[in-house]
């Protein structure tokens, strides 16, 4: 085992968390020496595993995060390079009560993972391995598998997976809360295509999930799966490739925000359509405007343009419309922003609404917020609002029974992105505020009752019946307590043991 460090540590862990769990007081309360602790583990990790200190430049890699908006902190970082280690490093954080969190691609931004404060970070990014197999036509993943990792490797075999819009998130982090994207109308859900998992539970065990093998755990995990374990191993059904995406990037003034809000609310989206529309300030124009990021899978340009004309009848003031590779669908759309969209380090301040029925005049309202704020608050103009509008048609087609996700029926995920150059800027106080009265007038007109989260969009000061749904919970629940009744498992969006 490898150790890195430019820090010596105390002798005992000293910050305090915000809310913190059982297993984080407990930790405080027995004055722990992580150095110690994790240098009589050393004998039992195998040689090629490496533990990293503040201060070090390989902790930072191991840690370093997407979001740094109210981020976890840690006294510690360790990177596995076997499936034994992780089960070593569960067992470890059990018996001496250290929080932790096992992270991928660490693209989760959550307010609850900040409740972590000097606890242990299990980074996983060894675990790297993309398989094909072409008789099943499956994929098998490791943890550290970010969906750029997945596309060239699938689409070279000539197939296609379903997957996220972002090329750096981790796959696996966005399948176990069920995994939305462009491919939703045509193939479903990443965990629709989720076939079995090996997952490492709170007691040290490696379990397999499917839908034969511990089957209520596998629908546990399709919708909260960050609940049960760590999960090392992720097998995905591939489908046969449909050939080039077609892609069109549209850019429209604001003036037209009614007309085109009302043409996307009406719209009709066959499976393969999507909408995706950004409410964003011009960084060049000096004024608020609207981008359309739309693909159309599994047909031709030409069909394509027919059902885009409701859109392109407006006259967008930029217009980009190209045949792309299915493996180049998060690099080559919307601007070719992912990039961007994936830079380290960032401030996000999130909130995230679902949305079955879609009102114009409240997206006009939220439009107008926006520009207010833009104008009040230029630190904020990097604040952005989503809609990614997916046809569901394949999604609706799984019987809601079948997993633990509770959202089948939604047609649009809002991400309300409030965003300044740096933590402790004072714009946060007046942009957060305007993220959360976003939220709230969204979820007003959102054709559910109240507000609802994509589990994995979660702000985290939403209550458990927003997220998981409450005809869910009762299950979940049960399955907590059966797979971390200490719950170890208990900084991202947490499920409780019992219900309600």
């Amino acid at each position: 085992m490898h150790l890195s460090s430019s820090l010596l540590f105390t002798s005992a862990l000293l910050a305090g968390g915000i809310n913190a769990s059982p297993a984080t007081n407990a930790y405080r309360r027995q004055n722990a020496d992580l150095r110690t602790i994790l240098d009589d583990t050393t004998p039992i990790l195998s040689n090629t595993t490496s533990v990293h200190f503040p201060g070090s430049g390989d902790f930072f890699s191991a840690t370093e995060r997407w979001d740094v908006y109210r981020p976890p902190s840690y006294q510690a970082a360790i990177t596995p390079t076997t499936e034994a280690d992780i089960v070593s490093l569960v067992k470890m954080a059990k018996q001496h009560n250290i929080p932790f969190l096992a992270t991928g691609g660490r693209h989760g931004y959550g307010t609850t993972l900040g409740r972590l404060q000097d606890g242990l970070a299990i980074d996983l990014s060894h675990f790297k391995d993309v398989k094909i197999d072409k008789r099943r036509e499956t994929v098998t993943i490791g943890p550290g598998v970010v969906f750029a990792d997945v596309f060239p490797v699938v689409s070279d075999a000539g197939f296609q997976v379903q997957t996220g819009t972002c090329s750096c998130v981790g796959m696996i982090g966005a399948t176990i809360g069920a995994g939305i994207g462009r491919l939703d109308g045509v193939h479903g859900l990443v965990i629709d295509a989720l076939e079995s998992v090996r997952m490492v539970t709170a007691n040290g065990d490696i379990v397999e999930a499917s839908k034969t093998k511990n089957p209520e755990l596998f629908w546990g995990i399709r919708g909260a799966g960050a609940n049960f374990g760590i999960i090392t191993q992720a097998t995905y059904k591939m489908h046969k490739s449909m050939g080039d995406i077609i892609s069109f990037d549209l850019i429209y003034e604001p003036e037209k925000n009614l007309t085109l809000f009302n043409t996307i609310a009406n719209m009709y989206l066959p499976p393969g359509l999507t909408v995706e529309t950004i409410m964003s300030y011009n960084q060049t124009t000096e004024k608020p405007t609207i981008i359309v990021s739309s693909t159309y899978a599994g047909g031709s340009e030409a069909e394509a343009r027919r059902w885009m004309q409701p859109l392109l009848r407006l006259n967008p003031w930029y217009k980009d419309i190209k045949a792309i590779p299915w493996k180049k669908m998060s690099t080559d759309t919307t601007l070719g922003l992912d990039k961007e969209a994936c830079a380290n380090s960032q401030v996000y301040d999130i909130y995230g609404v679902n949305l079955r029925r879609h009102d114009a005049n409240t997206w006009v309202k939220i439009f107008n917020k926006l520009a207010k704020l833009w104008n009040e608050q230029p630190a904020a103009r990097p604040s952005a609002v989503v809609l990614e509008t997916w046809p569901n048609q394949a999604v609706v087609a799984v019987p809601d029974s079948q997993t633990a996700y509770p959202w089948r029926d939604a047609t649009t995920y809002v991400l309300i992105q409030m965003r300044w150059d740096a933590p402790g800027n004072p714009v946060e106080t007046v942009a957060d505020a305007v993220g959360r009265e976003i939220r709230d007038d969204l979820a007003k007109t959102s054709g559910y009752n109240g507000l609802t989260v994509y589990v994995n969009y979660a702000h985290g000061d939403e209550t458990l019946e927003q997220m998981y749904g409450r005809n869910k919970l009762p299950r979940l629940a049960k399955l907590k307590k059966q797979y971390d009744p200490s719950s170890i498992f208990g900084f991202h969006n947490p499920l409780p043991t019992s219900y309600p």
